[in-house]
């Protein structure tokens, strides 16, 4: 028996149904990815998610809703065997494809992963080079150096005051102390915090040749701390003479290069270790693990820890990539690259939960894009089946127009996605045009239908969709891609998902596409990237010094910063940990105790004080700043300027005006004789005058009034 067809009361029923579970889905949907994700690439995806889920969801329980409404026959057709293939095999195809498009994505992302840790191993090892290089010059240009270079001179004040000085010239230069040797081990003299001279020290000794400087490898000291030495000899010959050892205590100089990372939430993380004996003996501080560097060793036998792996292969100076697990048992995949003049290796390692965690977010796109194809292809059959059985029997004609309505419905659902949602035929005709689309053209659905791209965009634009919407024909696949439109308000951007429609022999028929206007997301993201390129144009540009310091050290400077000391780069110059390094030992204190007080009290800084330039020069700095918070931490934010030409103007300025005063009172002492003598000689032809006079004869010199008695 067929039930009775659809009435007013009924389709009041399913709106009404349909209006509660989508304010319902609206409501919770959106908190849920509120509460789950946090960037905006996440809310974009989990959005697009959330808006396929709601139409698969809606069309689902609306297809049931009325599927009891519906006339229908009493007895209903089963699929043949016959039938059942094609569509079998079309689905597990589209299955197929997905789960190699999903295969393909989580190889490329290996591929990807492993070329970014080559490319970390090998920056981070030539660093390490790099560094010990520069360690091995400054120890030749301490013993080089007459004052240094020989023993402290005679003097417990002069030796004292000769030491602080090596002291900080060796700080400076990254070493914590020196101690001068005789050729038999014993301690001729020693900086303080150099230490006790160890047994690897004291071996080291006969190893020492003349006009090379000899690094003793890391080790723990007596006290438990890891210690790199470097010898030179001060004679002509390497054995048997005076030797000078420099010390670095502690492993800060390798976890300033090892333990940055380009992701900063990644479990990535570069060791260095080496062979010694039948041990693998790690040489740096490990993230995962609270012991301190050179205490853990594995043997190298050990079968699936990389580095054991790396030193039994036979080419060991080849990078290669290891599978297996790391210190924590878990399990990794890194590349190891020698230290060139060391036999020192570095490992750059992540986690393979990483990998896959990379690889899941476009899983998940590639997985829906394949269940999207599928789900059109498989409705497209469906429903090709049902017109053709429609067609082919007069009693199913009533359930036709039913059905016919349903889809109504489900067009109107569709209407209401603000998302544009479209179909175009093989012809490039649209032959689906949802609501928002309608509204983003500026033309009512019933004008679009059956027009191309041409009437609806710029020629050129509407070429490009043509084009577009061919490529997707001939690949018979899906694509995403961003297209930038000209509509009636203006330009706008669009993130469209476009794939095949295929009928039920698996032609393709045409085109469907989903539209998402992302004009808002991309201007926000061109201002974001915008002002941030201005900030670092002003700080990076800036011709005054601008440096961040935090808990006493120095975490931030600008090129110009940097280029007042003489460093070509600011990470070479930020190496010297605190700003009162930089300043002349007769203001390092001082310098120190106004950055303490700022850190401590928020006092401002304005001071002037002598620095000390790269190559020795002397400069005169002007020192501004004041306590922000940085990153959650008080900090200290300012400006260096330097004021050593000014200074120099200053004192010539000072020198010109005593001159000009000097000059004044010569002059003013010169006036006063030119004057007495003027009056002399007035009064001197007053006299002629008068005896002339007296004597009957004309005065031989004009009259003249003589001045007042008072005038000097």
């Amino acid at each position: 028996m067929a039930e009775a067809p659809l009435t007013r009361a009924h389709v009041l029923n399913v709106v009404l149904t349909y209006a509660a579970v989508a304010s319902l889905w609206i409501l919770l949907s959106d908190k849920a990815v509120e509460w789950l994700f946090s960037t905006p690439a996440q809310f974009a995806m989990a959005s697009t998610i959330k808006g396929w889920l709601f139409i698969l969801i809606t069309a689902l329980m609306l297809y049931a809703m009325l599927r009891r409404r519906i006339s229908q026959p009493a007895v209903t057709p089963a699929l043949s065997r016959r039938q059942w293939i094609p569509f079998l095999l079309l689905n597990g195809l589209i299955l197929a494809l997905t789960a190699m498009a999903i295969a393909r994505n989580i190889e490329l992302t290996r591929d990807t992963e492993v070329a970014r840790l080559e490319a970390i191993a090998d920056l981070k090892s030539r660093r390490i080079t790099e560094w010990l290089d520069n360690r091995d010059q400054d120890v030749r240009q301490i013993i080089e150096s007459p004052r240094y270079g020989a023993l402290p001179p005679d003097g417990l004040t002069a030796k004292t005051q000769w030491l602080t000085q090596l002291q900080d010239v060796l700080s400076l230069r990254g070493f914590q102390g020196a101690t001068l040797l005789d050729p038999a081990g014993h301690i001729l003299w020693q900086t303080p915090g150099a230490g006790p001279v160890n047994s690897p020290l004291q071996a080291a000794l006969s190893r020492v040749e003349a006009g090379k400087v000899l690094r003793v490898a890391p080790y723990v000291d007596g006290k438990g701390y890891a210690r790199l030495d470097f010898l030179a000899p001060l004679g002509p010959s390497g054995h048997g003479t005076t030797v000078l050892a420099l010390h670095i205590i502690g492993t800060d100089w390798a976890d300033r290069i090892l333990r940055t990372w380009p992701i900063p939430d990644s479990s990535g993380e570069a060791i260095l270790f080496r062979q010694q004996g039948d041990q693998v003996h790690y040489l740096s501080s490990l993230r995962y693990r609270p012991e301190p560097a050179l205490t853990l060793h594995y043997p190298v036998t050990h079968p699936t820890l990389l580095a054991a792996q790396y030193l039994r292969l036979a080419e060991r100076g080849t990078p290669q990539v290891l599978y297996g697990q790391d210190y924590r048992g878990s399990e990794v995949f890194g590349v190891v690259y020698p230290v060139m003049n060391t036999d020192w290796y570095l490992l750059a390692k992540i986690d393979k939960a990483e990998l896959y965690q990379a690889t899941f977010k476009e899983s998940v796109w590639i997985g829906l894009i394949g269940l999207l194809v599928l789900f059109v292809t498989n409705a497209g059959i469906i429903l090709l089946r049902q017109h053709t059985r429609l067609q082919m029997a007069e009693q199913l004609q009533h359930s036709q127009s039913q059905r016919l309505e349903a889809l109504q419905l489900l067009s109107a659902i569709a209407d209401s996605s603000e998302d544009a949602i479209f179909a175009k035929n093989k012809e490039g005709r649209y032959i689906l045009f949802n609501r928002a689309a309608s509204q983003f053209v500026g033309k009512p659905v019933d004008e679009v239908l059956g027009q191309d791209d041409l009437t609806l965009f710029p020629p050129q634009q509407a070429q490009m969709l043509m084009a577009s919407g061919r490529q997707v024909i001939e690949r018979n696949r899906v694509q995403t891609e961003e297209e930038y439109l000209t509509l009636p308000d203006g330009e706008h951007v669009f993130l469209a998902t476009k794939g095949p429609l295929q009928d039920s022999e698996g032609q393709v028929i045409g085109i469907f596409g989903i539209s998402r206007d992302i004009t808002d997301f991309k201007r926000a993201e061109a201002d974001l990237r915008e002002r941030e390129g201005l900030f670092r144009a002003l700080v990076e540009q800036s011709l005054a010094g601008i440096y961040i310091i935090q808990q006493g050290r120095l975490c931030y400077i600008n090129p110009c910063f940097a280029r007042l000391f003489g460093y070509d780069t600011p990470g070479a110059l930020i190496a010297v940990g605190q700003l009162h390094a930089l300043a002349a030992p007769k203001d390092s204190t001082r310098v120190a105790e106004l950055v303490h007080a700022c850190e401590q009290d928020a006092r401002d800084i304005h001071t002037r004080f002598s620095a000390l330039h790269q190559h020795g020069e002397s400069l005169e700095v002007e020192l501004y700043g004041r306590r922000v918070d940085y990153l959650g931490q008080p900090a200290i934010i300012g400006i260096l300027l330097d004021v050593t030409e000014r200074e120099q103007v200053e004192q010539a300025l000072t020198r010109q005006a005593s001159e000009l005063r000097q000059q004044n009172h010569e002059l003013e002492r010169f006036n006063k004789v030119m004057v007495d003598r003027e009056l002399a000689m007035l009064a001197l032809k007053h006299q002629i005058n008068g005896l002339s006079r007296q004597l009957g004869v004309p005065p031989p010199y004009p009259q003249a009034p003589m001045p007042p008695e008072d005038l000097p």
